[in-house]
């Protein structure tokens, strides 16, 4: 009985349980309110950029953003049905829409779209092109003058040498020459031991090379093979002695003098002359053999003779070479010359064991005689003395 009371009491607060939560549900159904549905937005109108202007877009009004907006008319709202365009510079009117009349304030979006004229890419400027050189006429290049070499001679060591019409002692003899004897060298055979040499009567000759000694470059000397041989032996018949043809215009005559000096320079005076009178214009070329230095002296003179004395007389009277050496008085030696040269003029010591050489050229330098050697020592210094003669 009593489990049956606490069943009935059970199941009835059940029941009310429920009925209070099915009162609650309604209720809450009842009060959801309606489901509004959002229109979609109008998408944004795009714009094409327009050269050389400026484009204003005309916005719409757009309810969604703005509830409660209470449209404008047609005739309030007459935009241009395009966007618009200004132009800098013009006086065209951009329209601008306009809320209702007291309607609420509506923002209005302009949009500019400006369109740079892109500026002009840069020119390279013209490249003006340089000027031509024009070239001048060509430097004319000097013409070297090299001194001629000087020529190849034969001097004669043995006297009365033999000169033939040939290279060899088959041919007939021309001439004899004296000891000391100076020809020009034209030539040489095959086997040089014959020199072709000039000239004998105005004709080439030859001569052996046993009875001469040779000087200058003999590298010059061509080979001559054109020769006739040897005619058949015959008598020999008298023929008389022409005047041979020297090798330069001037000799030595005699050989060179030394005399003290007492100085440390190289000193040379000389005679250049005829055999008899002194000749103009003839200089001395010097040469320092140790060294390959050269000097020319001044001129000759030919007005008359400087004298040098070199013996003086035990009178005791005052000598004046210029008066007294022309008719020297007893005990009085003088040397006469018409050119000199000494190294002190040009700053040249003569040093010790040096050898020199002294040439006779013509005014231009150029050889006309055959190197004279002179030795020097400065410890036992002294001026030396050649004559230069251009008589045969």
């Amino acid at each position: 009985m009593h489990k049956r009371t606490i069943g009935v009491l059970l199941g009835a607060f059940l029941l009310l349980a429920m009925g209070t939560l099915g009162c609650s549900v309604s209720q809450l159904i009842a009060r959801r309110a309606p489901v509004t549905v959002t229109p979609t937005r109008t998408p944004r109108p795009t714009w094409t950029p327009v050269v050389g202007g400026v484009r204003v877009a005309t916005p719409t009004l757009d309810v969604t953003r703005f509830p409660g907006l209470a449209l404008p008319t047609a005739a309030q709202t007459a935009a241009p049905p395009t966007p618009q365009q200004w132009v800098p510079g013009s006086e065209a009117t951009i329209f601008v829409p306009q809320p209702p009349a007291g309607g609420p304030a509506v923002q209005t979006v302009v949009v500019i779209i400006v369109t740079a004229t892109p500026p002009p890419l840069p020119t390279t400027p013209p490249v003006t092109p340089l000027p031509t050189e024009t070239p001048g006429p060509p430097t004319a290049t000097p013409t070297a003058t090299n001194t001629p070499p000087p020529p190849v001679i034969v001097r004669v060591t043995v006297d009365k040498a033999n000169v033939r019409q040939g290279p060899g002692a088959g041919y007939p003899t021309v001439t004899q020459l004296a000891i000391d004897t100076e020809v020009t060298v034209v030539g040489r055979n095959r086997a040089g031991n014959w020199w072709k040499i000039c000239c004998v009567n105005g004709v080439d000759v030859w001569i052996a090379d046993s009875v001469v000694t040779v000087e200058g470059p003999l590298w010059l000397a061509p080979e001559v093979s054109d020769y006739p041989p040897p005619p058949p032996t015959v008598a020999p018949t008298a023929t008389p002695a022409p005047t041979p043809t020297y090798a330069w215009t001037f000799r030595t005559e005699g050989l060179p003098e030394e005399y003290s000096l007492g100085q440390n320079y190289f000193s040379v005076k000389a005679v250049i002359y005829d055999g008899a009178s002194p000749l103009w214009g003839y200089k001395l070329k010097v040469r320092k053999l140790s060294t390959g230095e050269e000097w020319l002296s001044e001129g000759s003179q030919s007005n008359n003779w400087t004298w040098e004395v070199i013996g003086w007389p035990n009178d005791g009277k005052p000598v004046n070479p210029r008066t007294d050496c022309p008719s020297p008085r007893t005990g009085l030696l003088c040397l006469k010359y018409n050119v000199k040269w000494d190294s002190n003029g040009v700053g040249v010591p003569m040093g010790d064991d040096v050898w020199w050489e002294v040439i006779a050229t013509d005014g231009a330098g150029n050889p006309l005689s055959s190197p004279v050697r002179l030795y020097t020592s400065a410890a036992n210094s002294k001026w030396y003395y050649v004559v230069f003669t251009s008589r045969p």
